[in-house]
Formats: structure tokens, sequence, C-alpha cells
């Protein structure tokens, strides 16, 4: 609802006699004020306020209830709100009548709103329109004289009631300082958020922010030339189709589940954040956030995405390399919740063999994969619990050797059980897999999930040469059961389905 835009290239100090109050007028279309307002690029996403949150903000604007003041910021070219973004933004949500869904949004998204955006934008109308009135209705009864009840008080109050308005008077760096000391308090910024704003120029930051958007929204890439700026976008929308595509409901009713869990920013971008560091550099240990250089021309953020897809196109996709890792075996639990630990150390695990060279992994791999998938989908509670009992730092290196160790023992023909892996992670204690027993007769969505997933995995199509559990909604080939150079035919009583590595890597 307020644009971004860089401040710190507003480098001179602006002081000038500054307006003390802020009325919802500056928010109408074609406002002079609103052409001027921005939040700064640094600035967290103005999503977090829940459709009730919303709905009693506007209510108690309206009410002439005690609102904390806006901090603001002038530069020579803009007024920046360094505290009151949501607010703002909130109110000019509802002058527009645009929750997510509408014409800002849409024209802001390219068109690209995810489902569960769209919900929550139809649910925050649908209690606005309740409990408060929509901006053009309670605009059309201001003077009004038949106009009755809280709507009527409401129209009288809409255009003079103003928020107040406190100035910041200083250069760039004095407004990030105060910035950040004003966001330590209140609700402070989580970790994500911090380490984002605080690498905010560094090529991670920047392919997180725009793999979550699908390369739309605000362009945090707009230093880059015209042709990496296109690169970008076109990398970051193929990234998000992989990772945060299809979304689904709860209870589910599918084992179509995005490989990188729900799109929610918090989650998403934490996500993202360790995934990129993981695996956008060929670099042994992988290279964090902030060990990189901020990147003004874009090469490098374009070469930690083609880094992070070759990762990416070893678990899923349809090129010759994918193995078509089924993420409802891999990465999702036995209640369907998804596991950002356990798809972060998949990816530590294949990235360490691409760093390696180690071809002749990906066939032990293959080789091992029906004891592996089988391990994974019979101890999905077990490895909950041994991840509860992980500090955060050990999960995904602890995981990735979890993994490794049960190709390595299916390989030599040993059979896998839970006591050995717990030893050799270096636990200890008894294994004890406590599940609380449902009294309500009815199912919750939650039990809903664990019918479903445990009844699906059993009959999901296998793979006829690894007999491992296919996904052909995200990673197939068509393979000839006679091979073509042996005479087989284009006939589908020749044809099978098969993972795309077995066809091209282990087949032939």
């Amino acid at each position: 609802m307020i644009p971004r835009e860089d401040f710190a290239v507003e480098a001179e100090e602006f002081v000038q006699d500054l307006f003390n109050t802020f009325a919802i007028n500056n928010l109408v279309d074609k406002s002079p004020i609103l052409k001027l307002l921005r939040k700064p690029e640094f600035q967290r996403e103005t999503n977090h306020w829940t459709p009730e949150q919303i709905t009693t903000f506007i209510a108690s604007f309206l009410d002439n209830e005690v609102i904390p003041s806006l901090i603001l910021w002038k530069s020579p070219g803009f007024i920046f709100v360094i505290d009151g973004g949501h607010r703002l933004g909130a109110l000019r949500a509802w002058v527009e009548d645009d929750y997510g869904d509408g014409k800002i949004s849409q024209a802001f998204y390219g068109g690209e709103i995810s489902a569960d955006q769209k919900r929550t934008a139809k649910r925050t109308r649908s209690l606005i329109r309740s409990r408060v009135g929509e901006f053009k209705e309670i605009s059309k009864l201001v003077g009004n004289r038949k106009a009755k009840g809280d709507r009527k008080r409401r129209a009288t109050m809409l255009f003079t009631r103003a928020i107040h308005v406190q100035w910041i008077q200083g250069n760039p760096d004095v407004a990030e300082t105060s910035f950040f000391k004003i966001n330590s308090q209140g609700t402070p910024l989580d970790e994500t958020e911090q380490m984002l704003i605080r690498n905010r120029r560094k090529p991670i930051a920047i392919s997180a922010r725009a793999i979550l958007r699908s390369g739309a929204g605000h362009k945090y890439w707009s230093a880059f030339s015209r042709n990496n700026q296109k690169e970008m976008e076109k990398r970051a929308a193929e990234f998000y189709k992989i990772l945060f595509q299809p979304e689904v409901d709860e209870p589910l009713k599918t084992l179509d589940v995005p490989l990188g869990g729900s799109v929610s920013p918090v989650d998403a971008l934490a996500l993202l954040i360790e995934f990129l560091g993981i695996a956008g550099t060929r670099e042994v240990n992988g290279k964090r956030i902030e060990q990189y250089n901020d990147d003004a021309r874009g090469a490098t953020t374009i070469q930690v995405l083609k880094n992070s897809l070759q990762v990416i196109s070893r678990i899923t996709g349809n090129s010759a390399e994918s193995l078509g890792l089924h993420p409802a075996v891999y990465v999702y639990n036995e209640k369907g919740k998804y596991s950002r630990f356990l798809f972060l150390a998949m990816s530590l695990l294949l990235q360490d063999r691409l760093r390696s060279n180690d071809d002749g992994f990906f066939k032990k791999f293959t080789s091992a994969r029906p004891q592996l998938e089988a391990f994974l989908m019979e101890n999905k509670s077990l490895i909950g619990i041994i991840l509860q009992n992980l500090s955060k730092t050990q999960r995904i290196p602890k995981m990735r050797d979890l993994l490794s160790f049960v190709i390595s023992e299916s390989n030599a023909g040993r059979k896998v059980r839970p006591k050995t892996v717990i030893a050799h992670l270096g636990l200890k204690g008894r294994i004890i897999d406590v599940v609380a027993k449902k009294t309500d007769p009815a199912f919750s969505d939650e039990t809903k999930s664990v019918i479903f997933i445990r009844k699906a995995l059993k009959t999901a199509l296998l793979c006829p040469i690894c007999k491992g559990k296919l996904d052909p909604n995200k990673s197939v080939s068509y393979d000839h059961k006679v091979r073509v150079r042996d005479g087989g035919t284009g006939d589908a009583d020749n044809g099978d389905l098969v993972h795309p590595y077995c066809n091209t890597g282990v087949k032939n």
C-alpha cells in the first residue's frame, strides 16, 4: 500500500517546517502526500497483521481511540515511514478496499497472488463490512443528516480524525539507527527480519525476497542492469514454482504437496536464507548471508540462484539428473506438517556430493532408496523426537548424517534399525514414542491428515527400476520397457513411469 524506496541514496539531510498530524485524506488516490510517502526498502513486510487486527485498528481510528504516533523522516525527495507502516498500510487498504487481492495488489504482484492471500483478503473484507463498514460507504454518510448510530458517528470522525506525527531530524544513518531502536521495542523484529535488513544488499537476501514473490512485487534488485533484472525475475519465478506450488489446505487430501512448505513470509524466508546459504555456492561448508559482499550489479546474485537451482534439479523436476524425491516421504512428518530441517538436510547431503564430484553417490542412493524411504515413512514420529532433542545448529547436519548413514548401511546389505541410527548420531536414551489418545469422537483436521498420509503413501506409485515412491505431478520420466535400440516401440504396452535419474543414470 505504501511504495518502498532506498533512502540511502538520499544522502543529504533535509529539514523544513513539517506537519504535526496525518489525516486520512493523505491516503486518498492522487493525494500529494501519498505521492511522497515511502517505506524504507529494508523495513519489514507490512503483512504481519491478522484480519482481526486490521479490523480492530480501523475501528479504533474511527472511534477516536488512542493510536501511537507515526514516526517519519523527510529526505529531499520523499517522506519515509520509520514507524507506523502497518497503520498507514491498513488505512490505505481500507480506503482502496484492497486487502491483498485488489487492483493495487494485482499490479504489484503481476497477477501472481496466492490462494492463501486471497482467502485472507476475503476474510478481512468480510470483517470490515460487518464490524466497521467500507470506506466508500462511511464517506458517503459524511454530512448526511439521515444517517444514524455508529455509522453516523464514524462518518463525522472520518475526515476530522488525525494521527499525531513525530519527525526524525538528521541524515539517513540517523534514520536507520532510529528504525532499529524503535523496532527493538513493542513488536520487535524477529531474527530473520533483522538478518535480512542488515544484509539487504547481499545476494542471499535479494534472492530470498525475489523468490518469495515469484520475481514480482518490490524490486529489491532494481539497481541491477536490465538484463540481470530479467534474469533475476525469471530464475526467482522458476524457484517459486518448484518450491511453493501447489498450495494445499488442511486437512491434506492430496500427496501433491509443495517441496518448500508454506509461503508464510517468516517461515519461507527463513527456509530460503538457509537453503541459499547451503546451495548457492560450491565452497566447502557453504557460505552464510553475511559472508557475501553487497551485490550492486547482480552477477553474484544470479550465480547464487543458478547454483541453488542445480541442487533443486537433483531433488525434483524432469531433468535427466532428477532423483524425483517425493516430498510427502522426505520432508513432511506423519501429521502432514512440513519439516524444513529434513529438506535442508537432503539439500546439504546432495550439495556435499556435487561439490566433491561424487557421481557414484547417486547410484548408491538409488540402490538404497527402498530401505531409506521405508525407514523415513516408518519413523516419521521418531525423527520428530530426535529433532526436538537436537540444538538448532545440530539439526541440519545431524539429519544429513542420518540420511547418509541409512544409505551407507543399506548399500552394505545391513538392515537399518532405529537404535543403530540413534547411536550413530551420538544420542542416547530409550526410544519412546508417546502419542496422546483422542477423547473427542470427531476427527480433527490434523487426524484427518494423518489418516490420509498413511493410506495414500501405501498406495503411491512406485518406480519399477528402484522401487522408490514416484511423484508424477512434479518428476517423472516415460520409459521404454524394451529400449528403442533393441526394437522397442512407442506403444502404451511398452511404456512405464520411472524416476528421471533411474531412466538415464541407472537403466542406461
